[in-house]
Order: C-alpha cells, then structure tokens, then sequence
C-alpha cells in the first residue's frame, strides 16, 4: 500500500499536513518486499548470513517516490529508498531533509520517515499507531481515517487482548477502570501497567514497544483477513473456472500453452501466500486458545517472535489485497467475468509483481 502524499496534502490545510517539507508533501510513499531468496527457519539472519537481531528483519523496503512533475506523477520520478547507503544525500539533495538540519520541523520530518520505516505497511490504522506510540503529534484527518473503522479495529483488537488479561492477571480481583487501563497499556506501553505485560511474558522493557506494535498489528490483519478471504476464494474460483479462458481464444491458440503456464504459476504463488496466511494465523488462534487453557508456553514465545511474523503476514495480506483490487478492476460481471488474451496477458503480470517476494527496486519510473 502507498501513501500518497500529494493527495493527501491537496486535501488539508498546511498547519494538517503531516510533513513540514514541500518536497515530501510532493512525494509518494511507497512500500516493497525485499525478502532473502531462502526463509531462515528459526532465527532470522542478515543478508550476509550472519545472526541479527529481531528488530532488524525488516525484508519490507520503504521508498519515496519523488515525481519530476507532482501533477503529473505517472509521467516519471526518481524513487529514493531509505536504507540504501548514500540515502541521506539524496533526501537533502532530492527533499532538502538532513538529521543535523537546523530547522526543527525538518528534523521531524527525518525522524517520522525513519518510524515509518519500523513498520510494514503504509496503511492509516498502522500509520496512527506507529505515529501515536511515539508520540508524535498529528491530525488524525490528514490519514483519512474511518473512526468507525477505527472503532471496530480497536475493539476487535481488545476483545483478544481482554480474554488473555482475564486469564493472566487474576483480572476477576480488579477493577474495570483497572482492566481498561491494562488494555489500554497495548496502545501506550509508557503507561505503568504495561510492566505487568512485560513481566508476565518475559519481554525486556525495551523490546516492548516492538511487541505490543507487532501483537496489535497481527490482530489488525486478523480483521482485515476475515474481509479478505472470499474475495481471493472469488479469484481462485475464477482461475479453475472455464471463464479464464481467453474470449479470443481461438485466434490466439498458438500461444495458448503459455498462457496455461504463465496462468499456473500465478495460481502457485496466489495459493502459496493464502496458505502462509492461513498457517500464521491458525498457529496464533491456536497459541491463543492454550493460552486460555492454562498453556500459555506457546503464546509467549509467539509474542517473543511476533515482530518477525508481523514483517511476513504484512507482505502476505498486502499481495493478496493488491491481488483481489486488481482481480476486480478487471474482471468485471458486465462482461461475462471473461477477458481478452491480450488483457489476461497483461493482468498476470502485474499478479505476478505483486505476488513476488523480492522485487527489483528502480531509481528512477
């Protein structure tokens, strides 16, 4: 998902713009997957091979798109991405941002682009919360945000954390503005009660924010899931379906076997990621319910590894969502649900980018 900075900006006032640099508000964000070729089995490890820390498996890249034209943005841009080595010339040449810039408000700038890029995904509820548990100060307006949306996510999301505070912290003795401030706590673990999160699964005060940011946002693609899944059942059902087969079939019959193959492999991948999904979230349900059980060994080391599988349930529900928005914006029931070869040719390739786990990362569009 990106974010489009131009369009927001267009939309609110200077004083809500969340950027202080015009050439950012100028700019699109943008998110892509830079996975290793092989996925480490237990730990995570760098590139090179060697042992890193859980904070630092982040195989999601962050990247600014900076368009030559801001009206015309298709037209072409540079794109900076922000853990490449020379990127903080290029923010001060491309942007005029520099972490030793004078200028407080452009130092802000710098330090929510690099919190933006502690996070997988772009989208406004993770936005909000990354920027709320840094406390850095925003108008809630300028992400667009449905607060019944919101509502529904956070409740969601506390419906999960309460059954485990019922169960861990002898909640039954407490309050109920005890128990709020205790859910409470997930979304500000500056809050004191926090401690009794971290205390009862063994996580160090440090790593907490990391983990109640990844707890919550594996939750919040729980919901988004529920909403998700029949739509790819639709694209899957399509893909088994006689309606894949290309209108103009006939006439374009010598290419018809690569077609069937370029098709195959799209299906692979599509599975392949909706399955990822289902096993993450089977095996959370699954922690969760042993937790409730008097188990709790296995939730707390899912807690413990949770920032490593948020990074991996992120890049799943993204590629699926960016399958199914482009499933949709192209097969359409008014024409029978059934596509050219030409428009089948071209709506697998851009399945098959968004369905990767690397993907080239260009300087310029």
């Amino acid at each position: 998902m990106a974010m489009n900075l131009i369009d927001l900006s267009r939309k609110a006032p200077v004083e809500k713009r969340l950027f202080a640099a015009q050439g950012l508000n100028s700019a699109i964000l943008f998110k892509y997957p830079n996975f290793p070729e092989q996925m480490p089995t237990s730990a995570p490890r760098g590139w090179a091979g060697g042992e890193v820390e859980e904070e630092d498996f982040r195989p999601i890249e962050t990247g600014i798109y900076v368009p030559y034209d801001s009206d015309h943005p298709r037209a072409g841009g540079s794109a900076i991405y922000l853990r490449q080595k020379n990127c903080e010339a290029l923010l001060q040449e491309y942007l005029g941002l520099a972490s030793e810039v004078e200028r407080e408000d452009l130092r802000r700038d710098v330090r929510i682009l690099d919190l933006l890029d502690t996070v997988p995904s772009l989208d406004p509820f993770l936005v909000k919360d990354c920027l709320d548990a840094n406390r850095i100060g925003f108008d809630p307006e300028y992400l667009q945000l449905d607060p019944q949306e919101v509502r529904r996510i956070r409740q969601a999301i506390s419906i999960k954390i309460t059954e485990i505070i019922e169960k861990a912290f002898a909640a039954g003795n407490r309050t109920v503005k005890d128990k709020e401030r205790l859910v409470e706590s997930l979304w500000d673990p500056s809050l004191p009660e926090a401690r009794d999160f971290i205390t009862a699964f063994g996580i160090s005060h440090d790593d907490a924010p990391l983990v109640f940011s990844a707890w919550k946002g594996i939750t919040f693609y729980q919901v988004q899931l529920q909403m998700l899944a029949p739509k790819v059942a639709d694209v899957l059902r399509w893909f088994a379906s006689k309606d894949s087969v290309p209108f103009d079939a006939a006439i374009n019959r010598a290419f018809l076997e690569q077609l069937g193959m370029y098709k195959d492999r799209i299906v692979k991948k599509l599975s392949s990621t909706a399955d990822e999904t289902r096993t993450i979230m089977k095996s959370y349900e699954s922690c969760h319910v042993e937790f409730l059980a008097g188990k709790p060994k296995n939730l707390v080391s899912f807690l413990k590894s949770s920032r490593r599988t948020y990074w991996i349930l992120a890049r799943c529900i993204s590629a699926l969502n960016s399958t199914a928005n482009i499933f949709y914006t192209d097969v359409k029931p008014a024409r029978g649900n059934r596509l050219s070869f030409e428009e089948e040719n071209n709506m697998f390739q851009r399945l098959d980018v968004v369905l990767s786990r690397k993907r080239e990362a260009p300087t310029s569009f």
